[in-house]
Order: C-alpha cells, then sequence, then structure tokens
C-alpha cells in the first residue's frame, strides 16, 4: 500500500528548478521563482494554478527561516537542486505550504499520476479515499518517512475507511476479479496485515503468514496458481 502513495511524495517536494528569472531581490524575487518553477512543472498537472498559493505560503515564513532551511533563490534557480537535500524543517516548510493550497481532489490527482507514472493504476475513487482519510498529522509523518512503521500503521489504519485501494492492489497484482478481492480483503485480519506490511523489501514474509494468506484467498475462490 505505501507504493500507492510515495510515488506522490516527489511532487510534494516541490520546488523544482527551471529558473525563476532575476525579477528582484528578496521574497518577491523568492516568491516568483517558486511560482514560475511550479507553474512550469509539466510533470505536476495536478498543481497547474496552485504556484502562487504556495509561493505565498512559504515566503510567509520569512526570509530568515527560509535561508535557513535551504529555501533560497539560489537553490531554487540551481538546475541541479534536489528539494529532498533540504533538512527535515526546510521539507516541511515545502509540504505545509503546498498542503495548505490543495484540495482532497488536487491530491487524488496527484497519487493517480504519481502511481500512473509507476506503471501502477488507482481509481479516483481510491485515491480520494485516502486525501479525504489522511489528517495533516498523517501527512507529515509518511512524508517524513514513508517507509517507517508509523507511516506503515497509517496505511494500514485507512484499510477500514479506504478498503477500494487494497481491493485495486490486489485485482492489478493478482489478476483476480473485484469480487474476489473485495472478499479477500474483507476476510484479512489486521494482526495478518500488520505482519505483512512490516516485511521490509527484499525479505520473505513469516511462513505462517504466508499460510493464512492462502487460505483466505482459496476461501475467496482464488485460483493457487494466481498467487505465485
Amino acid at each position: 500500500m505505501k507504493k500507492i502513495l510515495l510515488p506522490l511524495l516527489a511532487s510534494l517536494f516541490l520546488i523544482p528548478a527551471c529558473g525563476g528569472g532575476d525579477s528582484g531581490n528578496g521574497l518577491e524575487a523568492l516568491a516568483d521563482a517558486i511560482e514560475s518553477s511550479i507553474e512550469n512543472d509539466e510533470e505536476a498537472d495536478f498543481l497547474s494554478g496552485k504556484g502562487e498559493c504556495i509561493a505565498d505560503k512559504a515566503i510567509a515564513y520569512g526570509a530568515e527561516e527560509l535561508e535557513k532551511n535551504g529555501i533560497t533563490l539560489e537553490t531554487v534557480n540551481d538546475p541541479d537542486f534536489d528539494p529532498e537535500d533540504l533538512p527535515e524543517a526546510g521539507r516541511m516548510i515545502v509540504v505545509e505550504s503546498t498542503l495548505d493550497c490543495l484540495t482532497p481532489s488536487d491530491i487524488a490527482e496527484g497519487i493517480m499520476q504519481g502511481a500512473a507514472d509507476e506503471g501502477d493504476e488507482i481509481s479516483m475513487e481510491a485515491a480520494l479515499c485516502y486525501a479525504e482519510n489522511m489528517s495533516r498529522e498523517e501527512w507529515r509523518l509518511v512524508l517524513s518517512d514513508g517507509n517507517s512503521d508509523e507511516a506503515g500503521a497509517v496505511f494500514l489504519g485507512l484499510i477500514g475507511d479506504c478498503p477500494q485501494v487494497l481491493v485495486e492492489v490486489f485485482m492489478a497484482d493478482m489478476g483476480i476479479d473485484r469480487s474476489a478481492a473485495e472478499c479477500a480483503v474483507e476476510a484479512l485480519s489486521g494482526p495478518l496485515l500488520s505482519s505483512l506490511a512490516s516485511v521490509g523489501e527484499g525479505e520473505e514474509p513469516d511462513m505462517e503468514d504466508l499460510g493464512e494468506l492462502f487460505e483466505v484467498f482459496i476461501g475467496c475462490g482464488v485460483d493457487p496458481e494466481m498467487m505465485g
């Protein structure tokens, strides 16, 4: 489930470098550069029209706070600048400024776009459910470290509100139909999901967990050969 939201993070770590010109000095020039960068970012269509709002929210932190956290006219205009290299406080300024200007529909579009960029597909219904049910604090947590146990707990906690997300993951990854996927999601226990979600990349799940998972899918009429 983490992979559904993680592609969005790069888009939320905004201020992509495409040059803001030399329209003056100080905060006004920085605001112009941030707005220009966002509006000219062809890879983040869901942010179209949000540049001015995000720039205004960012510069409201003041020149001293922005400079202390690496958000300057020089860095914004640097073609080699990677926003993820900002210190945590700088990244949070970007995140907070962005989320202040986005509606749940905007965020849902970003989730869909990020998933598509990764070769995945997620419906507007599922993406919007995540966008509407994640609190600002949960967004901060996920955007700070999307691979942490705490972030994993956020995703698991959303299954009750957004079961269609996991349904779509099962349908896409396993090639099963919607009724079987819905059956499996309903049957999966919280402890099993927590255990499976805690498995790191490249690690093997516990055999007992796999056995329980197989039983769930078989009970929902899924051919064992489809489970790999």
